[in-house]
């Protein structure tokens, strides 16, 4: 009953969103559509999945959890359907995590915690990205950014929260092994969650060890992040409206569709449906004016199609994909160590 509540509340508000902006999306999609854009975007989308795949891939291996691509790429399959199709944009990350930790009976927590180190390297990156890139066309003398205080308060928000987050990184390096399995020890002294804890907090001082794996991962989330900001920018021009003028700049896209996407993620519905257009078209305002809005909630509608029809894809992918079992590679690889980068 409660998801059925939230897939109402998704169309209701998407039929809202599309009502408000009628006018402008009735006027746009009347017009043949430019499929190069879409199909280039479509590309990309696809090259976006299997990154995230093989990143995800890289941060359970580090931990020395038996784990293959192969399988990597069919839990990411399924997680990426649930992440379309289920309430909010994270769905598909505890059906990630259930499989995973199904399959590592022994050390769960530390299986889970790979889904949700995951997830959080996604979301520094979209932060770091937007701090990044909109502060640097901002440097550059980028107009748009310079004459909108409003994006420049994006930016600062970002370049804020990007700093303390390699501050924490960093900081926890300063802690002696001594001192981490004495913190250790105080946790499984917890009753019930203490062994849990600790293992949770294994997970985060090994990650801390392995410098070279999270730079990996987060180079991985810059390029992701790269293809998402072009996946917009190609899809407001799959159906143009007839002010060219009305379709935001590169720059300016860079800045505010990584907002748009951290948004979307926070909203507790289907794959962010409807609110995600509402997010995307607010932003599209904040730079364009009113007349903008549509466009953007149009650019929304059409990564929308592309999400769907991947998601879809995907799933068959799956069901057809033969489960690898852990253990199986355990008795493979019986001496298995940690895997750097």
């Amino acid at each position: 009953m409660k998801g059925a509540i939230k897939y109402a509340i998704a169309v209701v508000l998407l039929v809202f969103v599309v009502a408000m902006n009628w006018t402008g999306l009735k006027d746009m999609f009347s017009r043949e559509p430019n499929l190069p854009p879409f199909f280039a975007a479509f590309a990309i989308a696809v090259g976006c999945a299997a990154i995230q795949f093989y990143r995800w891939y890289l941060l359970v291996t580090a931990l020395g959890l038996p784990f293959t691509m192969r399988n990597a790429i069919r839990l990411g399959l399924v997680g990426t359907f649930y992440n379309t199709f289920l309430p909010g944009s994270v769905g598909g990350d505890f059906v990630k995590a259930y499989f995973i930790a199904k399959g590592q009976p022994e050390r769960k927590a530390a299986a889970v915690a790979t889904v949700v180190a995951d997830r959080l390297v996604g979301l520094f990156g979209l932060i770091l990205f937007a701090a990044a890139v909109g502060g640097g066309c901002w440097a550059m003398g980028s107009e748009q950014i310079a004459n909108n205080p409003k994006l420049q308060g994006i930016v600062w928000v970002c370049i804020g929260l990007a700093t303390a987050a390699v501050v924490g990184y960093v900081g926890l390096g300063v802690l002696s092994q001594e001192r981490a399995d004495r913190f250790a020890g105080r946790l499984k002294g917890l009753k019930k969650v203490g062994p849990t804890l600790a293992e949770l907090w294994y997970t985060v001082w090994t990650y801390r060890q392995r410098p070279g794996t999270i730079a990996a991962v987060v180079a991985m989330s810059a390029v992701v992040h790269t293809g998402f900001v072009t996946i917009f920018h190609l899809c407001v021009q799959v159906f143009p409206p007839e002010d060219p003028t009305l379709i935001g700049s590169l720059p300016e896209h860079f800045v505010i569709i990584p907002i748009g996407y951290i948004v979307q993620a926070l909203i507790p519905v289907p794959g962010g449906l409807g609110g995600g257009e509402f997010t995307f078209g607010g932003l599209y305002k904040l730079i364009r004016g009113p007349g903008g809005e549509a466009v953007g909630v149009a650019g929304r509608l059409t990564m929308r199609v592309i999400e769907w029809t991947i998601g879809l894809i995907g799933y068959i992918a799956y069901l057809r994909m033969k489960d690898e079992l852990p253990a199986e590679a355990v008795e493979e690889k019986p001496d298995a160590e940690p895997v750097t980068v």
